[in-house]
């Protein structure tokens, strides 16, 4: 199963909720799924992984402390079948070891019990924005290597002596370039499409000069947003 599947229901977030506390596992459920998320529950180490081994989720919070598998080697399930899922960990156990353990494993956040459920409902969001915007980085970069494909084959079609219209790669109305900086919203944003670009310049789908005509659309936006 690859991250690709995640590209299925772009508007919504495949979120799984692991925990053997049933009632807390059900009030993660509602609360996540008020907000219009696909989520599943799962009150087990072993129905987890079964879970994540049948279906692409974008974000796991996931119980440290499970019956049948052990809340990190779900952890490690879920990153080998998808390395794009984002996980919370949540336990009443927590130690600074687990922690350390968690975090190296690459864990987005860790939550101790007991929590307030506003504090969960903040690092429920700020999990969900960031799976969006690494879906849309996804998409930026598939396109811009579709957009380089292209090229590669009209340059060939050229040298071959065929004819081709002229193309301006960094015209502002191809859709990828526009992505970049034409519906950016705040300066958090602007920041991860610089990143995007950086790791979009090291694959070799910009040149020198592109890469330093379309960085300076996003500093400039960067300016501006102070």
């Amino acid at each position: 199963m690859s991250g690709s599947m995640l590209e299925q229901g772009k508007g919504q977030v495949r979120i799984l909720i692991v925990d053997d506390d049933t009632a807390i596992a059900d009030i993660l459920k509602d609360i996540v799924a008020r907000a219009g998320h696909d989520v599943s529950v799962c009150y087990d180490g072993l129905r987890a992984v079964d879970c994540l081994e049948s279906r692409a989720y974008d974000l796991l919070i996931l119980d440290l402390m499970l019956p049948g598998v052990e809340g990190l080697e779900v952890f490690k399930v879920a990153k080998a079948v998808n390395p794009d899922v984002l996980v919370i960990i949540i336990t009443g156990y927590a130690t600074l070891e687990t922690a350390i353990a968690a975090i190296k494993e690459g864990a987005y956040d860790f939550i101790q019990k007991p929590f307030k459920l506003d504090g969960f409902q903040i690092a429920i969001d700020n999990a969900v924005e960031k799976v969006k915007l690494n879906k849309e980085n996804r998409e930026l970069l598939r396109r811009l290597e579709s957009a380089c494909e292209e090229l590669t084959a009209l340059k060939e079609q050229k040298s071959q002596g065929g004819k081709i219209a002229s193309i301006n790669f960094l015209s502002s109305s191809m859709p990828s370039l526009h992505y970049l900086y034409g519906e950016t919203q705040d300066r958090k944003t602007l920041l991860e499409r610089l990143d995007a670009l950086i790791a979009l310049r090291e694959k070799g789908l910009f040149s020198d000069h592109e890469f330093r005509v379309v960085k300076g659309q996003l500093l400039k936006l960067m300016d501006e947003k102070g």
